[in-house]
């Protein structure tokens, strides 16, 4: 089969291979599922992977390495479709859902990358834009998940971009972000992106930002990103508003914020 879309999935361990397996994903014309699991501490010929390869439409390749970003990476690296879905492994997908992002890239060939929309189990502040929505301009209260961000290959190749090995789970310091960092390296680079309102699936339990929300790296991690992607000044402007609305003291989360954007501006070359 030739892929016309491949679902990209970073995987750690056994662990994220039987995730993958319990979730019996739709098989669909046209799609084919490469999995990049991390895996330093088990051997290669794992029943899991047999599993997933028996299906006869996933691939899976494995690294004996850590980090979720440089994963990402991998997937990116060894992707050969023209069309890509940036996914995890714990998601309850749709084939419609999918069929519909190949669609949307076909039915427009000047689009380079596009946001669907997973329904969550904790839904929060999160505010979806229209349809068509262009993502170049922000939208008060939206953000897109990692596994919501769909891409056209030859262009991702074309500006070179990839996740910055800085952020995410992992990384040095910021434990997040980096879908944030990404997609607003896709629109610096003058990629055009819109909101295009696919629904994928379902993602029932909570996220990692919303099981760790007392986390103190994922604050500097927002620090970080609103510096990059609203600007300094207006970043540094909000920073005590972010304070006050995290789940815990404010001076706390304010220097967890503020050690993110500091981070932030130090290593600037390579977020």
């Amino acid at each position: 089969m030739i892929p016309e879309l491949e679902v990209l999935v970073a995987a750690y361990g056994v662990a994220g291979l039987r995730r993958i397996l319990s979730r019996n994903w739709p098989q669909v014309p046209g799609v084919r599922y490469l999995v990049c699991c991390q895996n330093p501490d088990c051997d290669d010929l794992l029943p899991e992977a047999e599993a997933l390869h028996a299906r006869g439409d996933t691939i899976v390749l494995f690294f004996r390495d850590r980090g979720l970003s440089r994963n990402r990476n991998h997937c990116l690296a060894a992707a050969s479709a023209p069309f890509l879905l940036i996914m995890d492994d714990d998601l309850d997908l749709d084939a419609d859902g999918l069929a519909a992002i190949i669609a949307a890239f076909v039915d427009d060939p000047a689009l380079d990358f596009l946001t669907v929309c997973a329904d969550l189990a904790v839904p929060g502040s999160r505010r979806l834009p229209p349809p068509g929505h262009d993502l170049s301009r922000p939208w008060p209260f939206y953000w897109p998940i990692s596994f919501e961000i769909a891409l056209r290959r030859a262009s991702v190749e074309w500006v070179g971009a990839r996740f910055s090995l800085l952020a995410g789970i992992g990384a040095p310091v910021l434990a997040a972000g980096e879908e944030n960092l990404f997609v607003h390296s896709l629109i610096r680079a003058g990629l055009r992106g819109v909101f295009s309102g696919i629904r994928i699936g379902v993602h029932d339990h909570a996220t990692t930002s919303e099981r760790e929300a007392l986390n103190p790296a994922l604050l500097k991690a927002k620090g970080a990103v609103m510096r990059i992607t609203r600007g300094s000044l207006p970043a540094l402007v909000r920073l005590p508003l972010e304070a006050c609305r995290a789940e815990m003291p404010f001076i706390k989360a304010l220097g967890a914020l503020v050690g993110g954007y500091l981070y932030s501006i130090k290593h600037r070359r390579d977020l």
